[in-house]
């Protein structure tokens, strides 16, 4: 399958761009994955010729930049990032260490320049396929076969761009976001400015690939705001099915999924029925300075919920009745909430053992006896938040007597007032997961699994002429966690809840149908009691 931007050069090679400036052609799954220099790392390290080659500086440099940013993707995909030191850089990429300090300053600042020529040449790949002539839905599908056709090559490159890399810390997670914000709004700028059936110049497709700033927001006007919701759903689904496969090494398998993702895209309208898109009461908190941490992360303040409040407080010492099954649960739940909290406000450099011991008012060696590492407190506290949202959710899903569409309504509403209760936890669930390692995105796969399987009653209401594609309820789940992490991050936790109708609509839509989903959306469901402990 061709795909627009590859080229048969070695990678780290300069390839010609159609303005005439050279990019770098980031690499396809390395040849070899372990340590050696081999044939096949010999010949995309390739040295340009030394002494007198006449070749232009700057020539030399973009050579040397390629090499160290094909160098470390491949590296980050065999070891971590955090595990990638400058040392193995240079020696794979067969540059000097103080050639390396003369384009870089560091190994984020490469890492970051490494992003950044990820996600140009993704955004152009994608904005330029979406941007030809034909309808709404063949437009998407041109781009998703393009986008499927890039991740199947360059795998590892994509997974840089879609999920990052674990532990580099909040500026590439802010660049991520970043990118991910432009692309939506180019879409949503696309949509609004051409209608289906036209396309816009190289120039305005340039310039959207290149964009980092709510441009997309201002060219759509008003009219973009009732379409904010079902692109980033869109988009955020897609991204969750791509994320998946490139995680379990199935990237090939991508390009076979793009039918059932468009499918189920086209599902929506273009824009949210009347009374569901209801803006948000409160917009982000604006910071003063000084409310950021040492790593450059907003500082949060995150009230605690009435639950944390309750379990605070050491319990008292001295003879008691207590039973010591109840002692050690409440001495980690204080746990499992001190590590949310301090996460929520510090990000996971400011975690450790002491401030965790400290807030949660128990010894370390009572951490240590529940939790070998901080690290393990961090994943504790993620299946914490997790089962009791998933518990939450159920307990209203089943209090419907069996009419799924309003119980999955319900669900949907527990979440969110769930999340809305639980800030911290929410914060760490729902963003913070990214940040912390592969084990943590595992479990939270785990837990959007969990969510989708009460989807899947769904293909028994939807008629006969029209079954939704078998991706549906993955990619909803995304979709609606994609959501959930823009307003939590954002700062707009209490503002969730009112994202409810949007989302069971979402959640119905490629079912029963967009008129019968908004139907549903608009209804109050039965609430199940609230659980006032954990479980």
């Amino acid at each position: 399958m061709a795909v627009r931007g590859a080229s048969s050069k070695p990678a780290g090679q300069g390839t010609a761009s159609r303005n005439g400036r050279s990019s770098t052609k980031l690499p396809a799954k390395p040849v070899e994955k372990t340590g050696g220099d081999g044939p096949g790392r010999r010949g995309r390290y390739r040295k340009l010729p030394t002494r007198a080659h006449g070749l232009d500086p700057e020539e030399v440099r973009r050579d040397q930049r390629g090499r160290l940013q094909t160098a470390l993707i491949e590296l980050i995909a065999e070891r971590g990032y955090q595990a990638v030191r400058i040392l193995d850089l240079t020696k794979l990429a067969r540059v000097s260490r103080p050639t390396f300090y003369s384009l870089y300053t560091d190994k984020e600042e490469l890492f970051l320049a490494t992003y950044d020529e990820i996600a140009k040449r993704t955004a152009t790949t994608i904005m330029e396929a979406y941007e030809t002539q034909g309808s709404t839905g063949e437009r998407l599908r041109t781009a998703m076969r393009a986008f499927a056709g890039l991740a199947a090559a360059e795998p590892e490159a994509v997974s840089l761009m879609v999920l990052g890399a674990f532990g580099a810390g909040p500026k590439a997670l802010e660049r991520r976001n970043r990118t991910l914000e432009a692309l939506e709004q180019s879409i949503r700028a696309s949509r609004s400015a051409t209608g289906a059936g036209s396309g816009r110049s190289g120039t305005d497709r340039g310039r959207a690939a290149r964009t980092t700033e709510p441009a997309g927001r201002r060219a759509a006007g008003k009219g973009a705001a009732a379409n904010d919701l079902t692109v980033k759903v869109i988009l955020g689904g897609i991204r969750e099915v791509t994320a998946a496969r490139l995680r379990r090494g199935q990237a090939a398998a991508l390009p076979g999924l793009v039918d059932e993702l468009a499918a189920w895209a086209e599902s929506y309208p273009a824009k949210l029925p009347a009374g569901l898109d209801r803006p948000s009461a409160a917009g982000q908190r604006k910071r003063t300075k000084g409310e950021e941490t040492e790593d450059g992360r907003p500082r949060l303040a995150l009230a605690a919920s009435e639950r944390a409040r309750q379990a605070e407080g050491r319990l008292r010492s001295g003879r008691h009745n207590l039973q010591q099954e109840f002692i050690v649960k409440n001495q980690r739940e204080r746990i499992v909430d001190a590590t949310a909290a301090i996460v929520a406000e510090k990000g996971l450099a400011g975690l450790t053992i002491p401030e965790i011991a400290r807030r949660a008012n128990v010894s370390h060696q009572t951490f240590y006896e529940m939790y070998p590492t901080k690290h393990d407190a961090f994943l504790g506290a993620q299946k914490v938040g997790l089962h009791q949202a998933l518990r939450i959710t159920v307990e209203a899903y089943e209090a419907q007597d069996g009419d799924w569409p309003m119980a999955v309504a319900a669900g949907v509403r527990a979440l969110l007032d769930y999340l809305a209760s639980e800030p911290a936890h929410a914060h760490l669930t729902v963003v913070d997961t990214f940040a912390a390692s592969p084990l943590a995105i595992e479990i939270r796969d785990t837990g959007l699994h969990a969510f989708a399987a009460y989807l899947q009653p769904g293909y028994h209401y939807a008629p006969a002429t029209r079954q939704p594609p078998g991706i549906a309820p993955e990619a909803i789940a995304g979709g609606i966690w994609q959501v959930l992490h823009n307003h939590i991050e954002r700062e707009r936790i209490e503002d969730i809840p009112r994202l409810a109708p949007a989302l069971v609509f979402v959640a119905l839509a490629p079912f029963i149908g967009p008129k019968d989903a908004a139907r549903v959306a608009r209804k109050r469901t039965i609430a199940a009691p609230a659980a006032a402990a954990r479980g």
